[in-house]
């Protein structure tokens, strides 16, 4: 019999392991008749690779326990799939509280880019509205940042295009001949 991905699932799951958490910490599946899962544990156990063991005195007894056998904890463990590379996110969920208030200052740290909202009174036409501006610090000020405008979602535009222009001037300055 070849087990299906499905029953090495089960088998996986008996043991506790996964993608990440490759070394078992349990060895128990719970079932009963009407379980979902009993005819594929039942088939597992008919190839060895799943026993019937025994049942704690606060189960029901209906309840009936399988453990997986050496064969069965070999396969399961040989069937994982190769770790992924972790997310820059799950990397930030598991650092320490040196990672910063938010995922953004996790990535950019102090380079996180900030609005700065102002008064403004157009003497045009005498009428008063806030502006905002959006920048990015560097460790001794302001590295790069847009042009005032009426809207947040206008001046991470002129943001954006104020730091398009200067990787263009690093970029061209680098590389121009001497």
């Amino acid at each position: 019999m070849t087990p299906t991905s499905a029953q090495i699932g089960l088998l996986q799951h008996t043991l506790g392991i996964s993608e990440r958490h490759r070394e078992p910490h349990r060895n128990h599946f719970v079932a009963g008749p009407g379980h979902h899962d009993m005819p594929d544990l039942e088939q597992l156990e008919a190839a060895g690779l799943m026993v019937r063991g025994y049942r704690p005195a606060f189960l029901p007894e209906s309840s009936i326990v399988f453990y997986t056998t050496e064969a069965g904890r070999a396969l399961a463990i040989t069937s994982l799939p190769e770790p992924r590379k972790r997310t820059r996110y799950e990397e930030y969920l598991d650092a320490d509280g040196c990672a910063g208030d938010s995922f953004g200052e996790f990535l950019c740290g102090i380079r996180l880019p900030e609005f700065e909202t102002r008064w403004h009174r157009d003497y045009g036409t005498w009428k008063e509205h806030y502006q905002y501006r959006m920048f990015r610090r560097d460790g001794y000020g302001r590295e790069v940042q847009g042009d005032w405008a009426p809207t947040k979602k206008e001046a991470k535009a002129s943001y954006k295009a104020a730091l398009k222009a200067r990787r263009q001037a690093m970029h061209t300055t680098a590389w121009s001949p001497a």
